[in-house]
């Protein structure tokens, strides 16, 4: 299983003085300026991006303005001694090292770094990443939980890493009360009062003790140190204002863009910018380094790289750095010829050379991102390479009388013509904002940034400046060039004459792209999956986007309502069956209460738990093997429940668009290396169906119209079908041929009896082993999993193998192959890189003979839902059935259709499925309908 994506959030500021202060000798240029803080910035943040290589780095800043805390505490920070003067100098190299990373960084006014970093790592967190904040400020602690950690620099040694454990071992108390324990605690750097005479040792047993600072307040009686008795009292009110003043704020506005933070580490570390800072710094050795890394001569910039006045705090005056650099000599060799075409005449040099095109890429320039409410206010295209058109289509940028709809008048049949082929960079978004100004864009398509997936899918990003580097050594215009750093102006304020430029480039690098891509493409044997799989997917899932699912969210506030009352009725009945009150959210008081106090391992006779560094985990697998005793149980029932309640069921109604009612989630095909689509926006492939609980969130995915109902269409078992038609076994083909129960025919051929006299224990084991075997489910996890002992389940896997012999032919064959080609193969002929099969550490080599077992069927299955998304969608418009395709959830398709037309759906959908993929074993399909998602299912 991959890793979730990570997201490094730098706290800037506090990175330039431990940078400044690490070094003993300080260090200058020959003109004697003092780069130490930038050297040792340098040093980190490579080393970060190398080691960790994080899909997502972010740098947050202070801004100049006074926070809601001075307004609370005008002494708040008043004790601050003034900055260095030689670190003063350095920051605004500082900042532009991080831009020369590609780090963009976040400052606004009226808020503090911390509160920036609070906001982002929450919202990402929940939204599936993995979380690092990179600081040693101990007050990030409160914030950490199971996907949001610490990173804290240490000097001459590597970071730490601080979980939840860690914070427990740091304070003494679990991430939800360090704010209490901070708040008496205090803070002598930002001047935070907090309680004298009270510190980390007794501020964390008060708390352990009481559970909060209100605890502490109301039990003052119960406190007999007289001295921390006292000053509790004479601090009450500071104590309360400290705990005010230290709480981050994690619920700002945050408008930020994750794929700005995308980060590519060999670009990230290794590019034209770098190396020119770091010769400009006389950072000698570093820039030996990137020079090596980039093994060519070096880009120059074509004009200095000034960066602009930052004030003692880190707050810029302006954007920070604003550069600009020319292609490197393999492309230069071609003189861009950009061409704005806002008058009657460039309009018609458009129209000219676009009906001579037997090709031609385009890009759009846009009010935002949003698929339903952003529009274009230009599109650029480029027939050749090293020429482009920038057309505005606002009425601000137009002369000579021309208007948009003259304008789109001249494209659109241009667009529509099915003759030329039309190439763009993340297609899909375009073909959305051209659609909302009423240009509709026919195929046939290419898209480049697709292109670059199938062929490297491992690669982290494949966005189009990383994609120019990569392959062009070439660094593109950079967006904040133009609106700024924080998108202080539109896209439509921009200079115009800059706009053009930047836009024109996109589509001029974006033909060179296919260039490049197409015969490699070909050599890669990737033409097939290209052609007939993933373009003509583009246009589908961009009409699914822009529809959206209707979500009646009086169904979600009525649940809300209900798995609230549920999780009071279980807190109460957990208090009752532990006999006293306690932090049920606290690891810390449940495992004592669990192991120490009631010794339920020991009573339940439960051994081999999982532990951590503080004694015995209180995770759900530990959870699970202490459930012969009722508290356990309603501790799981409780988490569930408050995992419900949080994640999906209060959060969904505020995704909804207000303008349709509606979620509209984004599909991607890039986002994963199997060739599997992923959404986000929310993440609508992670609603849980596995609970009847949890299954009631798709009660609310339902028709807005009453006239209209739902329609699920789920593949049976597509995995197992394809092992047996990839593997060749004859009997599991058979078996799937007969229409068998495939789980009670594996049993009855382990177990040696016949297939009436298998019961529900073998069929539950063999649907493991059938299950399991296709991800590498060895004996220790089948005994697990059954409860069988380590000696069954040795004997299971070897009968199953005797039983089905060429599946252990077919998991030899694909590891050796993936040794050969250094990947694995769907049967369409998508391409998986495979790293590690030779590794010297045996588990890295086990888990990547793994992923070759498992990669051709699950990317066969990729290939088939999306052949059948394919099918479906050009047998309805040929029907001309209004049937709508809302939803793509693993392996089940979701679709809405008017009723009278829902029998008709339902035969081109259960039809479309079965035929998808020619295969030797019949391919099933449930079909069901209702007035919303969980009845169709």
């Amino acid at each position: 299983m991959s890793r979730p994506e990570r997201l490094y959030i730098i706290d800037a500021m506090a990175l330039a003085f431990r940078s400044f202060y690490a070094i003993m000798r300080p260090l200058t240029t020959k003109a004697g300026l003092p780069t130490s803080a930038v050297y040792g910035t340098a040093m980190f943040i490579a080393k970060l991006i190398n080691e960790q290589k994080p899909d997502y780095l972010v740098a947050a800043t202070d801004s100049r303005e006074p926070t809601f805390r001075h307004l609370l505490y005008d002494k708040y920070k008043a004790n601050r001694k003034v900055m260095p003067e030689d670190l003063a100098k350095q920051l605004p190299f500082f900042f532009q090292l991080l831009d020369s990373f590609n780090i963009k960084t976040l400052r606004m006014p009226g808020l503090e770094a911390d509160d920036l970093i609070g906001s982002l790592a929450k919202k990402h967190s929940r939204e599936g990443l993995e979380v690092f904040i990179v600081s040693g400020d101990k007050d990030f602690m409160q914030l950490v939980d199971e996907r949001v950690k610490l990173y804290r620099p240490k000097k001459g040694e590597d970071a730490e890493v601080v979980d939840r454990v860690g914070v427990i071992e740091k304070f003494g108390v679990p991430p939800e009360q360090v704010i209490d324990a901070l708040a008496i605690i205090g803070d002598a750097s930002d001047n935070v009062p907090g309680v004298k005479g009270i510190g980390d040792k007794g501020a964390a047993k008060l708390i352990t003790e009481f559970g909060s600072l209100e605890g502490i307040y109301e039990n003052l009686a119960k406190i007999a140190n007289q001295k921390q008795n006292t000053a509790l009292t004479e601090s009450r009110e500071m104590a309360f204002l400290s705990r005010q003043l230290v709480t981050i704020k994690t619920d700002c506005e945050v408008q930020d863009d994750l794929e700005a933070y995308r980060c590519e580490p060999r670009a990230a570390v290794a590019n034209p910018l770098l190396l020119q800072l770091y010769r400009d710094l006389e950072f000698k050795l570093l820039a030996d380094k990137v020079q090596k890394a980039l093994g060519a001569p070096p880009v120059q910039p074509s004009a200095p790289l000034f960066p602009t006045d930052v004030d003692e705090d880190g707050a810029a005056e302006g954007p920070i750095v604003q550069t600009r650099t020319v292609l490197p000599p393999s492309i230069a060799d071609r003189t861009p010829g950009y061409v704005l075409a806002n008058t009657k005449e460039k309009l018609a040099q458009v129209d000219l050379a676009l009906a001579k095109a037997g090709i031609f890429a385009f890009d759009t320039e846009t009010t935002g991102l949003d698929v339903i409410n952003s529009r274009p206010i230009g599109v650029s295209l480029a027939v050749t390479g090293g020429e482009a058109f920038y057309v505005p289509l606002h009425a601000r940028h137009l002369m000579d009388g021309l208007t948009p709809e003259a304008v789109l008048a001249v494209l659109r049949p241009h667009f529509a013509r099915t003759t030329a082929v039309k190439v763009g960079h993340n297609l899909k978004f375009d073909l959305q904002m051209l659609t909302n100004v009423g240009l509709e864009v026919s195929g046939p398509f290419l898209d480049t940034m697709i292109m670059d997936w199938l062929l490297d899918a491992s690669a982290r990003t494949h966005g189009l400046d990383a994609c120019c580097f990569k392959h062009f050594a070439y660094v593109k215009i950079k967006t904040s060039t133009l609106i700024g750093e924080k998108g202080e102006i539109s896209m439509l304020d921009a200079n115009l004459y800059d706009l053009n430029r930047y836009a024109c480039e996109d589509a001029d690098l974006t033909y060179r792209l296919y260039e490049k891509f197409s015969p490699m493409i070909t050599e890669a044997g990737l033409d097939r999956v290209l052609n007939e799989v993933e373009m003509p997917l583009v246009p589908i899932l961009a009409k699914m986007e822009q529809a959206g699912v209707y979500v009646d969210t009086n169904v979600l506030m009525r649940f809300s309502d209900r798995l609230k009352v549920m999780a009071d009725e279980l807190e109460a009945r957990i208090y009752v069956e532990a006999g006293e009150t306690f932090n049920i959210n606290s690891p810390k008081q449940l495992g004592d209460l669990l192991f120490t106090r009631m010794k339920l391992h020991e009573t339940l006779g439960v051994k081999n738990l999982k532990k951590t560094k503080t004694g015995f985990s209180t995770d759900e697998s530990v959870l699970a093997k202490l459930a012969g005793h009722p508290l356990p149980r309603s501790i799981l029932e409780y988490r569930t429940v408050a995992k419900l309640k949080n994640t999906y069921v209060d959060s969904l109604p505020q995704l909804v668009n207000p303008t349709t009612r509606r979620i509209h989630s984004s599909f991607h095909q890039t986002g994963s290396a199997t060739g599997r689509l992923s959404s986000s926006d929310p993440n609508l492939q992670n609603i849980p169906i596995r609970t009847e609980l949890g299954q009631e969130i798709r009660k609310a995915f339902s028709s807005e119209r009453p006239d209209w109902e739902i329609v699920s269409a789920d593949y049976s078992q597509v995995e197992l079908r394809l092992l047996a038609h990839l593997a060749h076994e004859d009997a599991l083909t058979e078996a799937f041929a007969q229409g068998e129960d495939i789980h009670r025919s594996t049993a009855s051929r382990i177990f040696g009896v016949a297939p009436a006299d298998v019961d529900p224990e073998m069929r539950s084991r063999a649907k493991a082993i059938n299950f399991g075997i296709i991800y590498g489910m060895g004996p220790r996890r089948l005994a697990a999993e059954t409860g069988v002992s380590m000696a069954e389940a040795v004997s299971f896997i070897a009968k199953y193998f005797a039983s089905y012999p060429g599946i252990q032919a077919f998991i030899d064959r694909s590891i050796a192959d993936a040794r050969t080609t250094g990947g694995s193969r769907t049967i369409l002929g998508r391409f998986r890189p495979i790293d590690g099969l030779g590794a010297a550490n045996g588990r890295d080599a086990a888990s990547a003979e793994n992923v070759a077992v498992n990669s051709p069927i699950q990317g066969s299955a990729a290939d088939l839902i999306k052949l059948a998304m394919i099918k479906i969608d050009h047998a309805f418009r040929e029907r001309g059935l209004k049937a709508r395709m809302l939803l793509q959830v693993h392996d089940e398709l979701v679709f809405e259709t008017p009723t009278t037309e829902r029998e008709a759906a339902e035969a081109v959908v259960s039809d479309c499925m079965r035929s998808a993929m020619a295969l030797s074993v019949p391919l099933e399909v449930a079909v069901g309908h209702g007035n919303n998602w969980l009845e169709a299912h």
